[in-house]
């Protein structure tokens, strides 16, 4: 028995290992290929069963099958769900009947309760409750349908509990450290990145400032001595230019490597309500609305740069809905963090874009140039925060800004 499940659950691991080693993460139908692979891990499971005792023929692709649905949606969900109708029909006996009376049941559970789940370890939780539900669920059909002997059905669905619930936590904890590896190389990558772009802008800076400065002191000499008004009119302008490039560079500087240049005690609460009065007749000129929740929170920063984080997310968040649509605001509590969440009833992203959101130059409007969100993701982790975007194409996005309570930053 052993050597099967072994095998059961060497099946499920290649599928999962396959899709992150290969990068198909990456891959814009990322979904459905995670819908092939656990069908392909379903197929598999069901052709090599094992045996608990004599008559009680079982295996793992209640693992693959809720893999589908947590990861990939509804659509990898079902496509899985008629693969393992469609093969156990083909093997065919009577435990077609206890499939389908087990596995529509978990389904329709499965996709009621998947709004509720959040990333992260819960998926964890959550696919270790269903594998137990399904292995109810199975033993109360078995025992129904195939008229099983109660004592030995007893002994088996403890068996069959424990090797779903081990089998399924080693599964599911293994994709979640390697979402985690991948989202922090990702973000170490991105890092160094802009720490790069920072330490060059600098220097460019400083070599362009140098030669700026001194023709700007030559010219301001010029224009003290000149008497010609024409003369006079040129050193003006000219020192107007130069003030115009100075600015250039210091804004370039800022987007490059923002700094937090006064850090202090910041009412989340009152800095949200002036940032909405700010950009609420930008968004209502669009056709849009804006609905705010805002909880009384402090945490401490540069208000001016918290301001253009929120400024910014706020026209971004109206800028990608296309005709009376809602921008919703909630600021609240959570684990020693203040949360702003800033959602929108827009065209979406998908997983390509998402992936990409926050890079230099890199912008999903055609006239955009992805510097002003770049900044924002700076900004924030200057903060000692962070940045997490949820969006589905045709639903819409949520930006949730993570920012350490007052309390929480003084430390």
């Amino acid at each position: 028995m052993l050597d099967y499940i072994l095998l059961n659950f060497l099946f499920i691991l290649v599928g999962a290992l396959s899709y992150f080693a290969f990068g198909l993460y990456k891959n814009k139908h990322s979904k459905l290929i995670i819908g092939v692979l656990s069908g392909v891990s379903v197929v598999f499971c069901m052709s090599f069963p094992f045996t608990v005792f004599p008559g009680y023929i079982y295996d793992l692709r209640i693992i693959p099958f809720l893999v589908a649905l947590i990861y990939g949606g509804y659509g990898a969900g079902g496509l899985v769900a008629v693969t393992l109708l469609l093969y156990r029909f083909y093997l065919g006996g009577s435990g077609f009947i206890v499939t389908t009376l087990s596995y529509v049941p978990i389904f329709i559970l499965v996709l009621v309760f998947l709004k509720l789940r959040k990333e992260g370890k819960q998926n964890i939780l959550f696919g270790m409750l269903f594998s137990l539900l399904s292995a109810l669920i199975v033993s109360v059909w078995s025992t129904i349908q195939l008229q099983h002997d109660i004592d030995h059905h007893e002994i088996f669905f403890v068996y069959y509990c424990v090797i779903l619930t081990v089998c399924s936590w080693i599964t599911f904890f293994f994709i979640e450290t390697m979402r985690d590896n991948i989202h922090m190389r990702d973000e170490i990558y991105r890092s160094e990145k802009l720490s790069v772009l920072g330490e060059l802008a600098a220097t460019i800076a400083h070599e362009i400032r140098n030669p700026i400065t001194v023709s700007k002191g030559f010219l301001q000499l010029l224009k003290s001595r000149t008497q010609n008004e024409t003369d006079l009119k040129y050193s003006i302008l000219a020192l107007e230019e130069i003030d115009r490039a100075e600015a250039i560079i210091s804004e370039y500087l800022m987007y490059a490597k923002p700094q937090a240049e006064k850090v202090e005690k910041i009412d989340v609460k009152a800095h949200l309500s002036n940032v909405i009065s700010i950009t609420e007749p930008y968004v209502t000129s669009k056709g849009h609305i804006v609905d705010s929740q805002l909880e009384d929170l402090y945490v401490y920063g540069d208000s001016k740069k918290l301001t253009q984080v929120m400024i910014n997310l706020i026209k971004n968040a109206a800028e990608a809905i296309e005709k009376n649509g809602k921008i919703t605001i909630h600021a609240f509590a959570q684990n020693n963090y203040a949360v702003i969440e800033i959602m929108d009833t827009g065209i979406g992203m998908n997983e390509e874009q998402l992936q990409r959101l926050g890079n230099p130059f890199y912008s999903t409007k055609a006239k955009g140039t992805g510097l002003g969100l770049m900044v924002s993701y700076r900004i924030i982790e200057a903060l000692g925060g962070t940045i997490r975007v949820q969006s589905k194409q045709g639903m819409g996005t949520k930006f949730s800004v993570l920012i350490p309570l007052q309390d929480e930053a003084k430390q």
